[in-house]
């Protein structure tokens, strides 16, 4: 459904005026000098000029792909590979950075793509929604709805006509919920796609939509499955190197996994990659050297041609018709194959343009693949620009586009070649993908250029003023526009008597013309420390025009008139970026219960950015606009604490921390080791800190003789394998009584909540906690329980997802020397972050225990 953005949007329709392209220079031809990188693309081109194929790999999230055997499958024999995600993904942890859900999901969209380059395929979506761990595919298909997601992996099927589909995901796994669910759909995708009795109205929308019949499924094999014999398999050998490019295939693996920076760390080395993988496949293997990759043969289309034995390409022993087969196949050099001649670019680009111009039979009309065939053409394209030593790039000016604005593409053609090209004809497109693409009318062009020189035409064009914004990018993951628009412009280019066309792309934003980029916090908790006090925002505001902007940040606090937030003119240069901090005063005065509160305040702050200097309301206009979201919390605290946190990967403690009116400060592991803790009531570890920040490990023990010296440590949750004990990390055990994690997790936010002891103080001062706290949770309750722990922890809840056994462990609290330590696997953040009041209170009382 999706290839990087969806189809459902209407286009941006521009209107073109191509400028005088700039003056050539007909200088003396130029000595050009092959580089590496030129002959890695011309042998790329010209190896996938000889494969008509499509391998398709089918994953449910981004980063798990079968990254090693696409590029195998590409960089060795040349085969169309394309990727295809059930999810963008956005459900999942972040390694780097504050961003989660659909904001999250669009940065995985976008380092899925920066994978893809180097895997050399090319990744689409189908949008399912990622709702965080899923135990089990009913659970899955609940959220997504079984037919749609099997409509929607059918039309993608139909439209890409893979061949081949691999997926590492097995219906016989019982791992995560998405990766079972996909593996269903997959087998059953098989089927329907070549059934017209299957989604028909699919078929009817085009003509070049037809039930498409894969030919072979591969499911890859686990651990001891991978060992095993007397079943049709296929082996990649990842310790493989290209000899192009002079790495193994398992390198260039590796790098394409570190571009999903978000789901790391990932290993900064092949040694360290390799080990990874065979401890996580529980495969044997030499040190420094990936396991064999096996594939099972799962399924094959009726008539297929048999998959030969010890096979290490999924595509062997498959034929087309003797017609079609001779469509793809290339011209010689002294009877042997262009691709080893890549080092001499001239005689492949002469082979080429024979070719190319050499007359062919006519071809039989009622048995020929046309759509096999038409995909030829970019191919031969792509091949004759390398070799000829033409390069296009598309540069937009400015970056992003605003609506109502006149602005320009630049679109530059190079000659890296060593002998003269034409250009006849220039064509700009645009849309939100390829196939929804409108095309301007050619254009004459008729500009000659010569090697070592560049061709520049400038393309004016008016943005309309319905221009549909496409920031922020989180809030159309959905709609297809979370990447921008699309824009692509093409020449006619002529090397000899042969013409040919180039093409470049280009993805661009449409942004208001001042855009809030941020707005923090948002939402804005209040809590009965906070309520009577300033209402304090961190804006970060851009300005998109080419121009200054003077204008007036404001804001609209309920029914109340709306009020020019700030004394002075906002005023901002072109392209410039401020951050500009303002306070509302409250409008409340202390109050005793929530009730009061909410009665006080309203539900939410829409901020403004307006032109002119706020002087005359009434003829003002705005231009940009954030909502801030007001939520109550009746969370009550000790007084006088002083808070010190070691802060995760984004601002939710500090900001909940804040919301409290807590008097807090974030430390570095550098004054944890030298400060005086002491001065500290309460500290915090965030979530995976001593993953993120790994020298907090070497001084963890000054965090214990704090805790032991009367202070109250509280850590979130960690993963299990960046918590246990582990002496070849140099890891001791980190809390001061045993606790050992486990990977067990509780997935619906929703599962019932038991207090264990109900009456110890940490559920009731100051806040007395009810079953009412644990409502509005969203996606989980919390994950990495422990499974051993000493018995000087009080387990204070137990909780369960439907059908399985209580974990105890979420909220663990021991008394230690004169202070306390509090362990909790419970997903706070992701509580604190979306404002259930509820998590407020029991933060309230974790960083209260055991003070007044």
């Amino acid at each position: 459904m999706y290839k990087i953005i969806s189809k459902s949007i209407a286009l941006i329709i521009l209107a073109l005026l191509v400028s005088t392209p700039q003056a050539q220079l007909r200088t003396a031809p130029a000595v050009v000098t092959d580089t590496k990188e030129d002959r890695v693309a011309l042998h790329q081109a010209l190896l996938d000029l000889t494969n008509p194929w499509t391998v398709m790999c089918i994953a449910a999230h981004p980063d798990d792909e079968d990254g090693t055997s696409l590029i195998v499958m590409r960089r060795k024999f040349g085969a169309h590979t394309v990727s295809l995600f059930s999810t963008f993904g956005e459900g999942g942890q972040n390694a780097i950075g504050p961003e989660l859900y659909e904001e999250l999901g669009a940065i995985r969209a976008r380092e899925t793509m920066a994978a893809a380059e180097i895997q050399g395929s090319e990744p689409y979506f189908l949008g399912m929604n990622d709702f965080g761990y899923s135990k089990s595919a009913d659970e899955t298909f609940q959220k997504w709805g079984h037919e749609e997601a099997l409509r929607r992996m059918v039309l993608e099927i139909r439209k890409l006509r893979p061949d081949v589909i691999i997926t590492n995901h097995s219906v016989t796994n019982n791992d995560h919920g998405h990766h079972q669910a996909t593996a269903r759909l997959v087998v059953e995708a098989f089927d329907a796609a070549a059934d017209p009795k299957r989604f028909p109205e699919q078929l009817a929308t085009t003509e070049l939509l037809t039930p498409w019949q894969v030919q072979r499924l591969f499911v890859r094999l686990r651990g001891n499955q991978a060992q095993a014999g007397n079943i049709s398999s296929v082996t990649i050998d990842p310790n493989e190197r290209d000899p192009i490019r002079g790495t193994l295939f398992a390198e260039q693996s590796l790098a394409a996994l570190q571009r999903h920076a978000t789901q790391g760390p990932w290993p900064k080395t092949f040694a360290e990659f390799a080990a990874r993988f065979r401890a996580f496949s529980g495969q044997s293997g030499a040190a420094g050297q990936m396991p064999l990759i096996r594939y099972r043969l799962e399924r094959e289309a009726n008539g297929a041609n048999a998959l030969p034995g010890d096979s290490h390409n999924f595509l062997d022993g498959l034929r087309l018709p003797d017609s079609l087969t001779n469509e793809f196949r290339l011209p010689t050099i002294d009877g042997h194959a262009l691709i080893e001649f890549v080092d001499q670019r001239e005689r492949v680009l002469k082979a080429l343009i024979e070719s190319a111009t050499t007359p062919r039979p006519v071809r039989d009309v009622q048995t020929i693949d046309y759509p096999r065939l038409i995909s030829k053409t970019p191919r031969w394209q792509r091949a004759l620009s390398i070799a000829s030593g033409i390069s296009a790039r598309l540069v937009a000016e400015p970056d992003p586009f605003t609506p109502s604005s006149q602005s320009r593409l630049r679109f530059e053609l190079s000659n890296n070649g060593s002998a003269e090209v034409h250009v006849t004809r220039l064509a700009l497109g645009a849309g939100v993908t390829k196939e929804q693409m409108i095309v301007r009318p050619v254009l004459n062009v008729n500009e000659s250029v010569l090697p070592g020189k560049t061709l520049t035409r400038v393309i004016d064009y008016s943005v309309p003023s319905d221009g549909r914004i496409t920031v922020p990018h989180r809030e159309h993951l959905y709609d297809g526009l979370f990447n921008g628009y699309l824009f692509a412009a093409s020449a006619v280019v002529q090397v000899g008597d042969l013409p040919f066309e180039t093409q470049a792309q280009a993805s661009i934003d449409v942004a208001p013309p001042v855009e809030i980029i941020s707005a923090d916090p948002s939402p804005f908790v209040v809590t009965p420390s906070t309520a009577a006090k300033n209402f304090r925002f961190a804006l970060r505001i851009q300005n998109h025009r080419a121009t200054t902007f003077v204008g007036s940040v404001y804001y609209d606090f309920g029914s109340r008139n709306q009020i020019r937030l700030n004394a002075g003119a906002l005023r901002l240069d072109p392209n410039a970026t401020r951050d500009v901090v303002e306070e509302i005063p409250s409008f409340c005065k202390p109050v005793a219960t929530s009730a009061n509160l909410i009665r006080c305040l309203s539900e939410a702050i829409p901020f403004s950015v307006s032109d002119g200097d706020g002087k005359n309301d009434r003829k003002r206009a705005s231009v940009s606009g954030r909502t801030i979201k007001i939520i109550v919390a009746d969370a009550r605290i000790s007084p006088n604490l002083t808070v010190g946190y070691i802060r995760g990967f984004d601002s939710s403690l500090p900001n909940a921390l804040n919301a409290l009116g807590v008097e807090s400060k974030e430390l570095t592991v550098d004054e944890v080791k030298t400060a005086d803790l002491q001065k500290y009531s309460t500290i915090v570890v965030d979530n995976r800190v001593y993953e993120s920040q790994p020298e907090l490990i070497a001084a963890n023990q000054k965090l214990l003789d704090y805790a032991n010296a009367g202070g109250t440590l509280i850590v979130f949750y960690h993963k299990s394998d960046e918590w246990n004990p582990d002496t070849r990390r140099n890891r001791p055990q980190l809390a001061p009584y045993k606790l050992i994690l486990g990977n067990e997790r509780i997935t619906d936010e929703n599962a019932p909540i038991t207090f264990l002891e109900p009456n110890h103080p940490l559920l009731n001062v100051p806040n007395k906690l009810n079953q009412d706290d644990f409502k509005g949770w969203i996606q989980e309750r919390g994950l990495y329980y422990p499974k051993d722990w000493d018995p000087q922890y009080h387990a204070l809840l137990a909780s369960n997802d439907p059908g399985e056994a209580p974990l105890k462990g979420g909220l663990l609290v021991a008394d230690y020397g004169r202070g306390h330590y509090i362990y909790t696997s419970m997903v706070w953040y992701r509580q604190l972050r979306a404002g259930v009041p509820g998590a407020y209170r029991m933060l309230a009382n974790m960083i209260s225990y055991g003070h007044r």
